[in-house]
């Protein structure tokens, strides 16, 4: 029979440096691990478990909760090849995960008998349903009401807090959405539907309120190690809190990469973790494996620059290396040309496409590199935000050319049919089935003319691009053109960055002289890139600075380090805003492992002012 004591290799032989060291072997209470970018957190955790279950605590009584599945499962197996068959009955998991097995495995304890769970499109769905209403009648979208709502319940705030953070010129509303969200969770309880927030909200409560339930879960676990911890929210932390005189708490985070404020992730609960906890202890990790020096040296000095102590200076273990470079363009056209080139001849010179990473603090901003890494056949995968033809506004303008192209294309009807004021989806479903039994557009046509709602402009558009059928610039051009004013009211609040989208397309369409070549190369199959990239396979990789987190590549460029990006336009308004965007920025900084390369337009602007950094 096997013993631990035989079988287990020591902790030291994962080759810790003495930060990790001191943090796996931590012999107090509670504890909170400021472990900075590339520092070698999850290597950290990994070996937290190691020690616990070398030094006798069954792997069944530990508990190891993180923010992705695939993260979870990472940690499992990375235990399990160190430790083998000890390492069974290691529990790693989401806290959704977490909180549903919970639930399952006591039903009745939390009150959650034959629950259904939704998923965010049925979520979405149902909340359209108690909605109602049509598009163009001036109240929030669902989507809009449900992120309200999720953020009010995530961050433990009023619904006129949420409304406000979300967008204060919402507040008109309030009454309405209120309403709207009441009849919504009076028609999850008569049909027995549990949300996402609806997991976490019932453990959390009955956590709180039901000592019996505390005991059954303090009996199962002894530890339990949080991956990530900047990331948690009000709610979160509302169900760590219930299990702390229970369970030894093991919290691994980064308070400078705190970045999901809009999902709720609060920064107050990794800053004031020893006022939470009496007793906690702070320990820190600042030996970075990533990245040179000279780059460390700026990110360093990024947040040096805050009024906020985040107290903590990176150290590069590699040494020296490259300077890191600011390169200034008027437009940002001049600047996506200019990085394709940049990559162009880095490949020339016998670089792997993989070598190199472009973050962009969102997809707006990604628009212009997209076209001219098309435009020069650069391979690359776009991880993070939706690709530029997946986006609302355009896939609602291309609905009218697959209608053009395709006659029978119902989806495309339907979608084209709800931008109209006064059609919801159960009126454009009925007149897409009327449609699909006419043969060509004529009677198609005397279709819509013979609906009130469908008549008019929306007859008058569909005609306007069948006559440049044969022209995809001019059949695009046209459909903008007829749209435009819907599309305008539609996406108010960011309109301009939207409308800028067009041209961008415009320069996909001259490469094609037909539209149905147009529509099958870049909606049916796009190129521009996606995150399912085959491993190992050697292309660019395009990511947003809020996926980016955990990714690495020996060459950075950062898009876009201009007032209105970093920050961005609504941050500006707001202080703790501006703070939350200062940590994007030192995200995507720190991404770089050998040569870190930062782009910028209209530098005169008042924002994170690079200018004064170290020496570059």
């Amino acid at each position: 029979m096997l013993t631990l004591n035989d079988t287990l290799p020591k902790p030291d032989t994962l080759e810790l440096n003495r930060g990790q060291q001191a943090a796996a072997k931590f012999k107090g209470g509670h504890a909170l691990v400021l472990a900075g970018a590339g520092c070698g957190k999850t290597k950290t955790i990994i070996a937290r478990c190691d020690h616990l279950i070398a030094s006798g605590v069954p792997a069944s009584r530990i508990c190891v909760l993180a923010f992705t599945r695939k993260a979870a499962e990472q940690i499992i197996s990375r235990v399990a090849a160190t430790l083998g068959p000890a390492a069974r009955g290691l529990k790693a998991s989401t806290f959704h995960r977490f909180c549903l097995a919970l639930i399952h495995g006591h039903p009745q304890a939390f009150g959650c008998q034959a629950h259904t769970v939704l998923d965010r499109d049925d979520q979405l769905n149902l909340m359209r349903a108690i909605r109602g209403g049509s598009k163009g009648d001036g109240l929030p979208t669902a989507a809009a009401i449900t992120d309200i709502y999720s953020l009010a319940r995530n961050t433990r705030c009023e619904l006129s807090e949420a409304i406000a953070r979300f967008d204060d010129e919402l507040l008109p509303h309030e009454d309405t959405i209120a309403g709207i969200l009441r009849r919504y969770e009076a028609r999850k309880r008569k049909r027995k539907y549990l949300d996402f927030d609806d997991i976490l909200e019932v453990v959390a409560k009955h956590l709180r309120d039901n000592p019996q339930i505390q005991s059954v879960i303090a009996g199962r676990f002894s530890h339990i190690l949080v991956d990530e911890f900047q990331d948690t929210n009000n709610l979160q932390w509302a169900l760590l809190d219930s299990l702390k005189e229970h369970a030894t708490l093991f919290c691994v985070g980064d308070d400078a990469q705190c970045i999901y404020g809009f999902r709720g992730a609060d920064f107050k609960t990794i800053h004031s973790f020893q006022e939470r906890i009496p007793g906690a202890t702070v320990l820190k990790l600042e030996d970075n494996y990533r990245s040179t020096q000279e780059i460390l040296d700026l990110s360093n000095w990024l947040l040096r620059q805050s009024p906020l102590a985040y107290g903590k200076e990176l150290r590069a273990i590699r040494g020296g290396g490259l300077k890191p470079r600011i390169e200034d363009f008027p437009d940002e056209w001049s600047e996506a040309s200019w990085t394709a080139e940049d990559l162009l001849a880095r490949h020339e010179a016998g670089a792997p496409w993989s070598d190199h990473m472009i973050l962009v603090r969102g997809s707006w901003i990604a628009r212009a590199v997209q076209t001219q890494l098309i435009e020069r056949n650069i391979p690359y995968r776009y991880i993070g935000g939706t690709g530029l033809l997946q986006t609302a506004h355009i896939r609602d303008v291309v609905s009218v050319l697959r209608i053009v192209a395709n006659n029978e294309d119902e989806l495309a009807w339907v979608r084209y049919l709800r931008l109209w004021p006064g059609i919801g989806e159960t009126l454009a479903n009925r007149i897409a089935e009327k449609i699909m039994d006419k043969p060509n557009l004529p009677d198609i046509l005397n279709i819509l003319s013979g609906n009130s709602k469908a008549g008019g402009p929306c007859r008058k558009t569909i005609e306007l691009v069948a006559v440049q059928a044969d022209n995809p610039v001019e059949a695009f051009r046209a459909s903008v053109r007829a749209l435009a004013s819907l599309l305008a009211e539609q996406y108010a609040d960011d309109w301009e960055q939207r409308r800028r989208d067009f041209e961008l397309v415009e320069e996909l369409a001259r490469k094609h002289t037909t539209l149905s070549g147009f529509i099958e190369e870049y909606i049916l199959e796009p190129v521009y890139g996606t995150s399912n990239a085959e491993e190992g396979e050697d292309m660019v990789t395009l990511i947003t600075v809020h996926s980016a987190k955990g990714a690495e590549a020996k060459v950075c460029y950062v898009i876009n380090v201009s007032p209105g990006a970093f920050p961005s336009e609504k941050a500006m308004r707001d202080s703790e805003h501006i703070e939350e965007e200062r940590r994007v920025l030192y995200v995507a900084l720190t991404r770089a492992q050998n040569e870190l390369i930062i782009t910028r337009r209209d530098c005169n602007q008042r924002g994170i002012n690079l200018s004064v950094a170290p020496e570059n």
